[in-house]
């Protein structure tokens, strides 16, 4: 059993210079309930970039050096007791809660709690399936508070960026009408992912209400700011709103409501049941999620500053 790991890891925080590679010391024996993956790609997200900035761990709960990363894609290659349900060989894929238990994905074997594990589908690349677990159970998380289903109108206010372009292909699945803001010329890639009706970059409330005069069954915010108020205003009495743009990060996107708007901000939880469902309709070719660039793990700094330029069309790898 392989018993260190190769990691990019911060010992304080600040911007992407702060990385630094290491060795980690893995324990010679696995807790009862985990399993040990060797990682063949990890996932980058903005939430890593806020982290790492110290944005979203409390200094004195910081838990130094610190490995960044909520996504993994790998091989099972040791078990430990009272695991039933994963093999030695078995491909899988998982999202960490990192800022909780702070055991983040940017490194090249992660001991993982076997409960978190979905099952990589046969003829899905691991590098795909990377990119699925945060971005694809916070679409899915999001589409489910509200509460969107066929026949309804949903307004998503950054519908090609990783999570928007899940939340568009999910909410169009499930029969709803769905209006995107994004740069119009992008407009044959949002109606491919399920956009019925893209909207200019900047559009406000009025603009949407424009295409829905009464408003919108519910809007989904993944952007935060003036943004979020604009999607908050177009949303009709008694409607639905989501943000997934937390206090922590951006409270501006949190309103108090006087029209009856039922208004929730969602905080991703992990759901290897339902993550084994996506990892399916992507296998299957009925969900896509693009891979924007691959970064091998040492130039981890380098995807940091790709990933704060924002604009991508896809998602951001680590290989170790």
């Amino acid at each position: 059993m392989k018993n260190v790991a190769h990691a990019q890891v911060i010992r304080s925080y600040g911007d992407e210079s702060r990385f630094e590679a290491a060795t980690l010391r893995l324990p010679d024996a696995l807790a009862a309930g985990s399993v040990r993956v060797a990682v063949a790609a990890a996932g980058v997200n903005p939430v890593d970039l806020m982290t790492r900035a110290g944005k979203n761990i409390p200094l004195e709960q910081a838990r130094f050096p610190m490995v960044l990363g909520w996504d993994v894609a790998g091989t099972v290659i040791a078990i430990g007791d009272d695991v039933s349900d994963v093999h030695e060989g078995a491909r899988v894929a998982a999202m960490t809660f990192q800022p909780m238990d702070q055991n983040g994905t940017y490194r090249s074997v992660i001991d993982l709690d076997a409960a978190l594990l979905a099952e990589v589908p046969t003829g899905l690349d691991l590098e795909v399936a990377a990119t699925i677990p945060l971005a694809g159970l916070t679409a899915d998380q999001l589409v489910d508070r509200a509460r969107v289903d066929a026949g309804k109108t949903v307004l998503i206010n950054a519908p090609l960026g990783a999570v928007g372009r899940l939340v568009s292909q999910l909410a169009a699945s499930r029969g709803a009408r769905v209006i995107g803001i994004a740069t119009l010329d992008r407009e044959a890639e949002a109606h491919a992912l399920g956009v019925d009706d893209l909207l200019p970059r900047g559009a406000d409330s009025a603009a949407v209400r424009a295409v829905i005069p009464e408003g919108v069954d519910a809007a989904i915010d993944l952007v935060g700011g003036q943004t979020a108020r604009e999607a908050f205003d177009a949303v009709r009495d008694r409607g639905t709103y989501v943000t997934a743009v937390l206090p922590s990060m951006d409270d501006s996107g949190v309103f108090d409501s006087t029209r009856g708007i039922d208004l929730d901000v969602l905080v991703v939880h992990p759901d290897r049941t339902r993550l084994a469902e996506l990892l399916q309709l992507v296998n299957a070719g009925e969900m896509t999620s693009t891979i924007a660039e691959r970064f091998a793990l040492a130039e981890v700094a380098a995807a940091h500053r790709l990933q704060a330029r924002g604009g991508l069309k896809g998602k951001l790898i680590l290989l170790p």
